[in-house]
């Protein structure tokens, strides 16, 4: 009994911790989707003004912004063997949802890659990473920046390769090389990683456009999701269902049961390594939902997902920081 009284404490007191980091900063940032959401009901927004606010996020504010993320990160610093048996997870989640989606769900390819992808991408770098830091302090987050920054330039990029592959058809790879060339996202990404291997020093005036700028991405992003749930109809589908308890569930429950067996909670292991975990278990990304709405994919769903993923992580993030 005493044992579990003290559980139950221990679990009441994190989810306080949890609950104060949504209060500030989460709360406030996701407002503007709430913002986003007033303005569709009330008929000032329509489904195409937020398609156009989502592109401009999309290919001018967002390529900023991961430019600047990536450039700045201490990649020198990334504990490798765990970052790779994290995006060895990812990639069989991955697959495993993209099959359910399109086999068992009978969805389209492309929004079988965007389901599979809001499986996987999570929304750490607003979520995760204000969560990790109040608990471990700035200095000892290296585990959640790292997977922010692959997730920018593997998964992100990856998503984007198979989105254009699936839009051009039957085209030969050198023509969809070709249009990822001129793609914003995928030349910020490039540039990023570019200047972060280097560590060639941005002059004043161009860190201040990209951090002023850059800003600007997730706010016009989620602002445009809001006017786009105010036009959907909510409802627990299969599909809503079954993506949203792989989000939550079974991609951190595999990524846990690989770093058992991979020894990674062994000794000290678990206070150096359950931000891995923690990361893992947070919520789908909204950049699902963006790129859907710029490659005009069906997303109602995607949209949900987003939404319900938010609201139910706050539980198991407090059980496990």
């Amino acid at each position: 009994m005493a044992v579990c009284a003290r559980w139950i404490f221990r679990f009441c007191a994190k989810l306080m911790d949890v609950l104060a980091v949504l209060f500030n900063p989460i709360l406030p940032v996701f407002a503007i989707m709430a913002g986003g959401f007033v303005a569709g009901r009330a008929g000032w927004v329509s489904l195409a003004d937020a398609r156009v606010i989502n592109r401009f996020a999309m290919t001018v504010l967002l390529p900023i912004f991961v430019f600047n993320l990536i450039s700045t990160a201490p990649m020198a610093q990334f504990p490798l063997q765990e970052v790779a048996l994290y995006a060895a997870v990812e990639a069989a989640v991955f697959t495993g949802a993209f099959v359910l989606a399109r086999f068992a769900f009978h969805r389209d390819p492309a929004e079988s890659v965007l389901l599979a992808f809001c499986c996987i991408f999570v929304n750490n770098a607003l979520y995760v990473l204000p969560i990790s830091i109040l608990l471990y302090g700035p200095d000892a987050v290296l585990p959640v920046t790292s997977v922010v920054t692959v997730d920018s330039i593997v998964t992100f990029a990856g998503a984007m390769i198979a989105l254009q592959w699936i839009g051009m058809g039957r085209a030969q790879p050198r023509a969809v090389l070709m249009s990822l060339i001129r793609t914003p996202l995928i030349i910020g990404i490039a540039f990023g990683v570019l200047v972060g291997l280097t560590q060639f020093p941005l002059p004043g005036p161009l860190k201040t456009f990209v951090q002023f700028n850059g800003d600007g991405a997730a706010p016009v992003a989620l602002f445009a999701l809001g006017v786009v749930l105010s036009k959907t109809r909510f409802a627990w589908d299969r599909v809503v269902i079954s993506f949203t308890l792989i989000k939550l569930f079974a991609f951190p429950a595999l990524l846990w049961t690989v770093f058992v067996f991979a020894g990674k909670f062994d000794g000290d292991g678990w206070a150096r390594n359950s931000q891995f975990l923690m990361a893992s278990a947070g919520p789908a990304g909204a950049m699902g939902f963006s790129l859907a709405l710029l490659h005009n994919i069906r997303s109602d769903a995607i949209a949900q997902i987003v939404v319900w993923t938010s609201l139910l992580s706050l539980v198991s993030l407090a059980v496990l920081a």
